[in-house]
């Protein structure tokens, strides 16, 4: 009798009523509570039924009745991680690895996804990687791209995902995944045909949802709402879809100037219960956002105070070393040269003029997006988005032994050779530089790296953005910047000074001794008076036909995707809105103005009222 119990409930499993099958279960386990069978049956139909406490006390039960099956311990352990009990998870999660068992790849990605919701990014990029050294298959691999994203790895993000081949064979939620990577890895077509796909092919609301945020991000807002309005209109919604809802419906309304319902759409968001730390500061920046829109200056501090609070924790994790040390986060910008190590041998093998990219570099937010897209839109240029080729450049001068940037002198023509073709090979990656064309290399703390450049490219043409010190503070300080280094620059006004000081006095320093063929471009005067600004830069490349340079914002709206804070603003016709917008919050800035007057007063910028 009890096995065909037993055997109606696999049936009524098998055929789809998990709640059934758990109820026979449960009158079989009254008779004989130990069996092993029953009882993982009983766990899996519970949880299929969304019975998770029935769930992890059936695995908890195996788990003591079988200590050598860890995979009991660690399916323990994901129902815990559902239960959002993250300590008790783990601890089960732990006593799972320690046990041989033949599913350690699958332990690992579901601790690693346990670490994620416990905030520990650079701990669950560990446990994906062990799990693809174990060949843990696509989920593995897709896990680790994101957190490795999230760490600042792009280059082992992009190596780890998996053939466009077996995209179509993969589970919706792991697609779903998979987008986000590409997205943030600049494979936005990719990601948007995958999503398009399951939204719109086979009706997934969380992909329309993620569809829908993917066209607010690309510009195409009336797409996004229309979306947004069909998920709207479906007759329920699942616990995952309401975040990315609330999120969009406060992105567009902001877009759209309608704060209160964005306030009101970014308020419901932060009542969510069990929010991951990541989106719960991203909340708290949107609502910075519109407190500064409202004109409560208060608001919006307060708001961003507790948004970099949770993002210097999720550093702290990813990166202690920086997040603990006293030292400057952005360690490149104490590595100066002397005047004997700046000269460098030429020859005749160093590019021209010609065939050398345009590099634009400044601190972050002094309009270098802007500038870019300037030159993206004339056919004779070509940018790639923000990418760190340069850097890709040091690590690679550094593998040969050799100390960046003392030792550049000490380049062979072999070694330069070798880094010219990892620049072009890695730009070739993302941009179409078809003969005749200029690659635009905008990164803008690239001047930092200004001793690289002036070694590969010593006829290059450097284009330095300018802007008021305070401005460029308070653009960053209410950035979601997602490198784990700039979460800790930015963290407090008082770090993000002393990084904004340490990078302008590093070019200060180092322009007249590596004398780069420089245009020093400020933002107050590009947008104060464009014709004239767009005249200059034209003489300064040679550029003939200026009217393309000129329609930048219509250009950069068709753009499919612009990696940057800034993918809305340079959309937009050219204003000066955002000039002097630093002094409603003076009373913010004036303990770290002492810090800034050097270098505003070398670039003639004033912070004082009384200053001539």
């Amino acid at each position: 009798m009890s096995q065909l119990l037993f055997n109606a409930a696999v049936a009524e499993f098998e055929a789809g009523r998990p709640a059934s099958a758990a109820r026979l279960c449960r009158s079989l386990l009254a008779t004989r509570p130990d069996d092993e069978s029953t009882l993982t049956l009983f766990a899996v139909a519970s949880q299929a039924d969304g019975q998770l406490d029935d769930a992890a006390a059936a695995f908890a039960e195996l788990a003591e009745l079988r200590p050598d099956v860890a995979e009991y311990r660690a399916n323990l352990g994901v129902m815990l991680r559902y239960l959002g009990r993250l300590d008790a998870a783990q601890a089960q999660f732990e006593r799972a690895l320690t046990q041989p068992h033949g599913s350690l790849a699958g332990t690992l990605v579901n601790y690693g996804l346990l670490l994620l919701d416990m905030g520990r990014v650079a701990d669950a990029r560990h446990r994906f990687l062990d799990a693809c050294e174990l060949d843990g298959g696509p989920d593995a691999q897709i896990y680790a791209s994101l957190a490795c994203i999230d760490c600042g790895d792009t280059r082992r993000a992009q190596a780890l995902i998996p053939p466009p081949a077996t995209w179509s064979a993969l589970d919706p939620e792991l697609r779903r995944d998979l987008t986000k990577a590409l997205i943030q890895l600049g494979q936005v077509e990719d990601a948007e045909r995958l999503l398009e796909a399951d939204a719109i092919e086979r009706g997934d609301p969380i992909a329309q949802v993620r569809l829908a945020t993917l066209y607010e991000r690309t510009n195409r807002l009336e797409d996004a709402a229309a979306l947004l309005a069909r998920v709207h209109g479906q007759p329920s919604q699942a616990a995952d879809v309401e975040a990315d809802i609330l999120t969009l419906q406060a992105a567009l309304a902001t877009r759209g100037k309608d704060y209160p319902v964005a306030r009101a759409a970014t308020r419901a968001l932060l009542d969510l219960p069990a929010l991951p730390p990541q989106a719960r500061a991203n909340a708290h920046f949107a609502m910075a956002k519109i407190a500064d829109r409202q004109g409560d200056v208060d608001e919006a501090m307060a708001e961003l105070a507790q948004a970099h609070r949770i993002h210097f924790e999720l550093a702290a994790n990813m990166l202690p070393e920086v997040a603990d040390s006293p030292d400057e986060p952005l360690r490149i910008a104490s590595k100066w040269l002397t005047p004997e190590q700046a000269v460098f041998p030429r020859s005749a093998d160093d590019p021209s003029r010609a065939d050398s990219p345009v590099f634009i570099v400044g601190f972050p937010r002094s309009g270098t997006t802007m500038l870019e897209q300037m030159l993206d839109a004339h056919p004779d240029f070509v940018s790639m988005d923000e990418r760190i080729i340069i850097q890709y450049c040091v690590e690679r001068m550094e593998s040969k032994g050799l100390v960046y940037p003392y030792q550049l002198d000490q380049l062979t023509p072999a070694d330069l050779a070798e880094l010219r073709a990892l620049y072009w090979a890695e730009s070739a990656k993302v941009a179409d530089i078809a003969p005749g064309r200029t690659l635009v290399d905008k990164n803008p703390l690239n001047l930092l790296r200004l001793p690289m450049i002036r070694r590969l490219f010593p006829d290059a043409r450097v284009i330095l953005a300018l802007r008021h010190p305070c401005d460029v503070m308070l653009s960053c300080y209410m950035q979601n910047f997602r490198s784990p280094a700039f979460m800790v620059l930015c963290s407090t006004l008082e770090r993000l000074a002393k990084s904004y000081v340490n990078a302008m006095r590093f070019w200060i320093h180092h322009q007249p001794l590596l004398c780069p063929d420089a245009l020093l471009l400020r933002y107050e005067d590009t947008v104060s008076d464009f014709g004239s600004q767009l005249e200059v830069i034209a003489d300064y490349l040679g550029i003939a036909d200026r009217a393309p340079l000129a329609d930048f914002a219509a250009h950069a709206a068709g753009k499919k995707y612009i990696s940057t804070p800034s993918y809305a603003q340079v959309t937009e016709p050219v204003n000066a809105r955002a000039v002097a917008r630093w002094e409603k919050y003076r009373a913010y800035f004036e303990p770290v103005l002492p810090l800034l007057e050097p270098v505003a007063h070398h670039w003639g910028y004033r912070l004082y009222g009384d200053q001539a």
